[in-house]
């Protein structure tokens, strides 16, 4: 697990908003939502500060890829060993906030938190149907969608492609190279961090932001009646691509030899790209 989620959870696990953790370690509330977006982490003298107010080692805090038990928080877990490239589909009950990163062992492995009292074994069900060159993924919920967080980790050099169905306010993608991700379905933000390759947006009808850190490859979003945004560094090279009915892009500085691309497909609708 990432130090921006681990983060988040310690936060919410004593119910403390942002701007009240960044007024006990008297930084900016920017601060606080940069380290939880994984644009940074504290210097030692915050990190040392964050260990108390937790009741957690500094390593606890910044070691990557380890479960961790939070009190109030609900955790359950199962994982399956894979041995060559695979097409991945991905589909889950509706959620707060979904998660895709690499795996250094050979096994897919799902995660879900909740503030869920009862047992999460018993209000979601994690299904792998493994067959031949695909992994199907089910994950299916009874609770409330709210406070749900699912983390996936895949082995990177086994990825094919990725197909994920799901509703979910939030989807990030961390350190991952790509052939193609292809979500369909209901979603608010995305964050790419780290990551190249082809992510295609199906998200009919939905105001979408998305961000990256780097844009490294191309970013294709299919939609309709919808406003767009996407956020990149400042003096991002892309090029745009402008297919479908009574679509516009704003704000974009098209550099037509980049092999990056940005396309906007769909009807009625407008894609605003912001780079700062």
């Amino acid at each position: 697990m990432l130090f921006s989620e681990k983060l988040k959870l310690f936060r919410n696990s004593i119910n403390l908003t942002q701007e009240e953790l960044a007024e006990k370690l008297n930084v900016s509330r920017q601060a606080i939502t940069k380290w939880e977006s994984g644009d940074g982490i504290p210097d030692i003298e915050n990190l040392k500060q964050l260990s108390i107010l937790f009741n957690v080692t500094i390593d606890e805090l910044i070691k990557e890829d380890k479960p961790i038990n939070i009190k109030g928080k609900y955790y359950y877990k199962e994982e399956i060993e894979i041995d060559h490239t695979k097409h991945f589909d991905i589909k889950i009950s509706k959620s707060f906030e979904v998660n895709i990163k690499p795996n250094n062992e050979e096994k897919v492995k799902v995660e879900v938190y909740s503030d869920e009292e009862n047992k999460l074994s018993e209000l979601y069900k994690i299904k792998f149907d493994n067959i031949f060159d695909r992994l199907d993924i089910n994950i299916k919920g009874k609770s409330e969608y709210q406070d749900i967080v699912i983390n996936i980790y895949i082995p990177e050099k086994y990825i094919d492609e990725i197909e994920l169905n799901t509703r979910t306010k939030t989807l990030n993608i961390f350190n991952l190279d790509l052939n193609k991700l292809e979500y369909d379905g209901e979603l608010k933000y995305i964050n790419v961090n780290d990551s190249k390759g082809k992510i295609v947006l199906n998200v009919t009808k939905c105001d979408i932001e998305a961000k990256y850190n780097k844009l490294n490859g191309i970013l294709e979003v299919n939609t309709i009646n919808s406003t767009a945004r996407v956020e990149l560094p400042k003096d991002s090279k892309y090029k745009t691509i402008l297919k479908g009915i009574k679509n516009r892009f704003i704000d974009a500085n098209n550099t037509d030899d980049s092999t990056n691309i940005i396309e906007l497909n769909g009807a009625n609708s407008k894609l605003i790209i912001i780079e700062k």
